[in-house]
């Protein structure tokens, strides 16, 4: 086999080893189609087929099971033959392949010489029409993938078939016309910003800069979906758009310039195409490195002849690290930011997914879950950016009611477990020979009880089943849809209009009515049994469910109104923090006027807790945490005695770059980003150093801070109350328990004199406890013994 080129020898070699594995006694031709067909222990030259197939708008997994089908119908021989040799089949088709090389004047025989010798061959011509496939239609695109290229060496078709860019790239496009991409809702402009770029006559690159999740990926299909549907100008008529998959790239990688070679097969590829072909790099950061040995350099001079289309994808703080500082690479591409979107842009995002998302899932998601994701995300998911935050509630909400449909339901799973106890119980009494009349009495109830179960399982069953079918019939319609709408829209942009109007105005009208009327059918279930066993729908309740798994917020604190609850406010914490109405009032004001929307919403509400040793302040803010977020461990505590030097306000922020501990980040910075919605305690804040209070200073105005790590957090969600015995002798030398106005003046001008005016005018509400009196103290007395009553009795001991 001198005159094969190494493709076609291991086409050959794949073949022959097949028909081994097999046990087959011949080589026959169907062993060279399926040698075509990749897998994953196979060289990327095998993806010749597939690309063919796919240029041809053909369903390639059909076609492949077809193959593997007819494979398998081959007769095997016991024991296997120890030669293989080929059949007068496969040797007609070496032979046609030799005389294709000649007539294309070629020095060897290539992958697509054999090829299109085994498309004359009958047995492989009845596969091709099992499959829907044309026989013509193939040769066409095998002719011009090839073009006026000539086959003068062993390796000179080993791109002819993109094996890199089909080995270490995605094809958006092609994605786009299998409508295996969502649809892209919004983001016009930055689309057409891109378009914009790579329609230039230089310099035509563009990288999107955003943070994770605003879309950006999402802009780069939104991309490819209108080069498939023709929406864009003739310049880009027919390119294709892929994606790097720079994992694929460094995977296996063991020697040094390996990873360099296969980025550079890929460049080659892309030049030498006659497509016009649109390179997108998610996290083209990582092709920056030392300045020497990094994968950047190999794209420079393409990017600087214009031999290379790309679109690149990073976040601000990657751009800035990385790319900026290679100013070459940076100008030969046009930034275009994606800021986060909207609540009003997500909401319109959701709803243009929501169908994709109830096929894949096969639940109904209902549009008022649609809006309580984009809102709940956006207030509660604050570290997260919209509209992905939004998109995974929904997401995995649906998951969650799509598993819980899937399994037995509750009630059901409890009677066929009491039912499974009572066989026991019954064989095991059956086994006793010598019962005595008690036994035997209860092996009668025994079986009465067995009766009385499978009396309440079998209805339940029926129910369980019929329930099951009515949807799973509907999400099967629904998923026959989609796939109608599909290849409408595929043989609409073929111009086969023979097909599209057979499926606009035969086919797809008739699954549309199936639905209707399963959708009905289902309805009417559903209204029949208030009770259903199943539930099918995700709806506000659901997402809130989700929503509070992720934060730690009770789901009453999400879904229910709050009027109620804000209203008794001070009667709930009076119930334990006593003798201080005052300050739980206080208290009470500031946290409605920040939960009506009137107080600003960036600037967190904040106390200042003046009083003696014991007088209740630190059993508020617990008290405050677990009433607003329903734990009373969602409380950060910071000791302000341990932030009396200069150097402190590290320890709250996350020490500065090069420093011990850099990596761990702050004291406060840390658990805000983890639990944003937290009462922060400041235990004796007069004892912080002025830098400290400088840092509180910001954040009690903005609602935020940078954390030496250089991430924003936001402080706007939480509480913050301080606590300090400024002024405690004017309070211990007061008559009685209650602070008149002339001690509070007092206690107030002891503030005044140790903290900056600009600090204290931005504490929302400076609270003055008063003295605990002997009522007081007598009524704490019996709460706390009522808590150790409890304990007691929990640990099965008696208080007397």
């Amino acid at each position: 086999m001198e005159d094969f080129t190494d493709n076609a020898i291991k086409i050959i070699n794949n073949a022959t080893e097949l028909a081994k594995q097999q046990a087959n006694s011949q080589l026959l031709p169907l062993h060279f189609l399926a040698a075509f067909i990749p897998s994953d222990d196979t060289e990327g030259s095998t993806q010749y087929l597939k690309t063919l197939v796919k240029r041809a708008r053909y369903e390639w997994g059909d076609f492949e099971r077809i193959v593997n089908r007819h494979l398998v119908k081959i007769p095997s021989q016991n024991p296997p033959p120890d030669e293989i040799r080929p059949s007068y089949q496969a040797g007609q088709v070496l032979t046609k392949a030799n005389k294709i090389k000649q007539q294309q004047k070629d020095s060897y025989v290539a992958q697509d010489h054999i090829l299109l010798a085994l498309l004359e061959d009958q047995s492989i011509k009845d596969i091709f029409k099992e499959a829907g496939m044309s026989v013509d239609t193939i040769k066409t695109q095998a002719i011009e993938l090839r073009g006026s290229q000539r086959i003068d060496s062993r390796q000179a078709d080993s791109s002819s078939s993109y094996e890199f860019l089909n080995k270490y790239c995605e094809d958006f496009t092609e994605k786009a016309r299998e409508g295996k991409i969502d649809p892209v809702i919004g983001r016009e402009e930055e689309i057409r910003r891109v378009i914009r770029v790579l329609a230039r006559r230089s310099k035509s690159n563009s990288v999107l800069i955003g943070d994770a999740g605003v879309g950006k990926t999402s802009i780069v299909e939104g991309v490819a979906q209108r080069i498939v549907d023709g929406d864009v100008p003739n310049v880009l008529a027919g390119s294709r758009l892929f994606a790097l998959d720079l994992g694929a790239l460094t995977a296996g990688a063991k020697y040094k310039g390996e990873f360099e070679e296969r980025l550079k097969g890929v460049l080659n590829e892309i030049e030498k195409s006659k497509e016009f072909i649109i390179l997108f790099i998610d996290e083209i950061h990582m092709l920056m490195g030392d300045g020497k040995s990094d994968a950047a350099n190999l794209l420079k001079p393409m990017l600087a002849r214009g031999a290379l289309h790309c679109i690149g994808a990073t976040t601000f703080a990657e751009y800035r690290k990385f790319i900026s500082k290679d100013g070459a690479f940076e100008r030969r591409f046009q930034k275009i930011d994606v800021p986060a979107a909207t609540v009003q842009e997500t909401v319109a995002i959701l709803r243009g997914i929501q169908p994709k998302y109830e096929i894949h899932h096969g639940v109904r998601i209902l549009d008022s879950a649609l809006v309580t994701a984009a809102q709940l995300a956006s207030r509660y998911l604050t570290y997260r950016a919209l509209p992905d935050s939004a998109v995974d509630l929904v997401d995995e909400s649906a998951a969650a009611v799509a598993v819980a449909r899937d399994s037995k339901p509750e009630e059901l799973d409890t009677l066929e477990r009491q039912l499974h106890l009572v066989d026991v119980e019954i064989n095991a009494l059956e086994r006793d020979k010598d019962a005595d009349s008690a036994s035997k009495e209860r092996l009668n109830l025994a079986k009465k009880k067995k009766a009385e179960l499978e009396e309440k399982i079998g209805p339940l069953n029926e129910r369980y089943r019929q329930e099951r079918a009515s949807h799973e019939q509907l999400t099967a319609a629904k998923r026959k849809l989609d796939e109608l709408e599909i290849k409408a829209q595929d043989a609409e942009r073929r111009y086969d209009t023979a097909t599209a109007a057979d499926l606009r105005y035969f086919a797809i009208p008739d699954i549309q009515k199936q639905i209707e009327e399963l959708e009905v059918k289902v309805a009417e279930e559903e209204a029949s049994n208030l009770d259903s066993l199943l539930k099918n729908a995700v709806g506000p309740e659901q997402i809130c469910e989700t929503a509070a798994r992720l934060t730690g917020i009770p789901v009453t604190k999400l879904s229910q109104a709050e009027n109620n609850k804000l209203i008794n406010m001070e009667a709930e914490l009076s119930k334990e923090v006593v003798g201080q109405s005052e300050a739980v009032k206080a208290v009470s004001n500031a946290i409605r006027l920040r939960r009506s929307g009137l107080a600003n919403p960036n600037q967190p509400p904040s106390f200042l807790f003046l009083g003696l040793s014991g007088s209740g302040k630190t059993e508020l803010a617990k008290k405050l945490a677990g009433f607003l977020f329903a734990d009373e461990k969602a409380i950060i505590r910071i000791d302000c005695s341990e932030l009396g030097d200069k150097w402190s306000a590290s320890k709250l922020l996350g020490a500065a770059p090069g420093y011990v501990g850099y990596e761990e980040g702050g004291i406060l910075t840390e658990p805000l980003i983890r639990r944003p919605y937290s009462v922060v305690l400041l235990d004796e804040v007069e004892k912080a150093a002025p830098e400290v209070l400088t840092v509180l200073l910001q954040i009690l105005d903005d609602g935020r801070v940078t954390s030496s790590q250089g991430k924003l957090v936001n402080c706007s969600n939480a509480i913050f109350i301080m606590t300090s015995n400024l002024g405690a002798n004017y309070i211990n030398a007061a008559k009685g328990s209650k602070i008149d106005a002339n001690t509070k003046e007092h206690v107030m001008d002891a503030v005044r004199a140790h903290f900056r005016p600009e600090f204290i005018n931005r504490i929302s509400s400076i609270v003055v406890f008063n003295r605990l009196s002997r009522k007081a103290i007598s009524k704490i007395v019996k709460i706390r013994l009522s808590e150790i009553e409890n304990r007691f009795t929990a640990n099965e001991w008696m208080v007397t």
